[in-house]
């Protein structure tokens, strides 16, 4: 069901209920003289009030963007929910005047109360109500992310406290006929139904500071410190080599509207740079439903080389290759020890002057107090194979894999110079796992693939 729908069924079930129960409590409290439900009465007189303005709400709100409204109409339940709450001040205002009145009035008819089983009886249908209504409009208010059914939902959970202080107040009024007029308990019984109000009252004004709270914070467009954190973490989590410079957040109903600055390179390419705005942009809306979020790619310069990179740098200098770098903080100093590549067939002697420079020049950069250099044979160079490639080899890849219970490949291609081949074998990505799970599951099943398949090319499993 649209969200816009659950809400203006919600709403319309609201109007009807706040109808009913305002006409009893009004006539109840009219015939009886309680304060405490004739302040009820007008508290569901006003329910009903806002929950017409809430029906209206939530169907101006469903109404899309357009060129007036460019960010929706959302904002409309928050202006409700602030007229709700204003209309909640008055009625509190007005309780709390009466009450002291009578309280303050000499007149010992003020504090009389006429009550009948019918006062009971709309108190308890008032309960009964207001419990299954205000679950119902929390639940769709949480489905739909409505301010104006949130407050609707705040309203009635009040009712229930409110209620309950007016079933006291009542029954402690029905009680003081039975207690003598000199007793302390009888002045404190025969007041009992305006102590009850002014419960109400109280109530009622809490309530009001925390929906007007929560409506001027969405109006005036304040941050959601948690979607703020959300995002901040999601872009650290997921994003990390583009940092995030800026960040505005502004709801508007059921929406979220996101604006992010995010730091990039400042040679990258324009379409590059677009490209990871997209992926941004699709990241935040998987994770966020609702949202829409513009990135803006801010260029800077690059920033300071760290060790890692420092050394790879000056290995390029020398013409070498280096892997698997280490970098050790011990008690006597800096420790750096890392794997280098030669060709196989080279002589150490060859060699030996460039792996000096490069140790000696890394020692002076970085100040460390020892470099260590293991030398291993480079695998850059592909084998030579002799055996054609069958004509159904993406057929056996194919077998090979679902043999082995391996992901279906996204695709298969494989590349010739001369007798030397490669064949790829891409894989769905699989966001979840580690890079060293990654790495040894693929290279397991590059090893379990070149066993099962013809040697006629080296086999490289990768991501797509």
């Amino acid at each position: 069901m649209e969200h816009h729908v659950k809400k203006s069924i919600a709403a319309l079930s609201s109007v009807l209920w706040s109808a009913v129960l305002s006409l009893l409590k009004l006539v109840v409290g009219l015939a009886t003289g309680s304060l405490g439900i004739l302040s009820e009465a007008l508290h569901s007189l006003l329910d009903l009030m806002a929950a017409l303005g809430t029906l209206f709400a939530v169907r101006i709100a469903a109404r899309p963007a357009d060129e007036d409204h460019p960010y929706g109409h959302g904002k409309v339940e928050n202006l409700t929910a602030l007229a709700e709450t204003l209309l909640l001040l008055g009625t509190a205002i007005w309780v709390i005047r009466e009450a002291v009145g009578r309280l303050i009035s000499d007149d010992p008819a003020a504090l009389r109360v006429d009550i009948s089983l019918w006062a009971f009886l709309v108190i308890l249908v008032s309960l009964i109500v207001d419990i299954n209504r205000s679950a119902m409009l929390r639940r769709v208010a949480r489905e739909t992310q409505s301010a104006a059914l949130e407050a609707d939902a705040a309203h009635f959970s009040s009712d229930i406290w409110s209620s309950s202080a007016v079933l006291i107040g009542i029954t402690g009024a029905a009680l003081a006929s039975q207690v003598s007029p000199d007793s302390p308990v009888y002045w404190l019984l025969i007041r009992a139904d305006v102590f009850s109000s002014l419960v109400v009252a109280l109530i009622i004004l809490h309530i009001c500071k925390v929906l007007g709270s929560a409506a001027i914070n969405n109006l005036m467009d304040k941050t959601d410190s948690v979607l703020y954190t959300r995002l901040s973490d999601l872009m650290k989590s997921q994003m990390p080599t583009y940092p995030m410079r800026g960040l505005r957040v502004r709801s508007v109903g059921n929406s979220s509207y996101i604006e992010m600055v995010v730091g990039m390179p400042r040679d990258m390419h324009i379409d590059t740079a677009h490209e990871i705005a997209d992926a941004i942009e699709r990241l935040v809306s998987n994770n966020i439903p609702g949202a829409e979020t513009l990135v803006h790619m801010q260029p800077e310069d690059s920033a300071p080389d760290s060790p890692d990179l420092l050394i790879r740098r000056i290995a390029l200098t020398q013409r070498l290759a280096v892997h698997s770098l280490r970098l050790l903080e011990t008690e006597q100093g800096l420790l750096v020890f890392t794997d280098m590549e030669l060709p196989s067939q080279a002589t150490l002697g060859v060699w030996n002057v460039p792996i000096q420079a490069f140790r000696a020049e890394v020692k002076r950069q970085l100040n460390a107090a020892a470099v260590y250099v293991h030398i291993e044979p480079s695998t850059r160079t592909l084998s030579e194979f002799n055996d054609p490639v069958p004509d159904d080899w993406e057929k056996r890849v194919q077998a090979a894999m679902a043999e082995l219970k391996a992901p279906a490949p996204t695709s298969i291609c494989i590349y010739t110079a001369d007798k030397r081949r490669v064949c790829f074998v891409s894989l769905p990505m699989e966001s979840s796992i580690t890079v060293e799970q990654s790495h040894t599951s693929l290279t397991l099943l590059a090893e379990q693939l070149t066993l099962k398949l013809p040697a006629v090319a080296r086999i490289v499993v990768v991501y797509e």
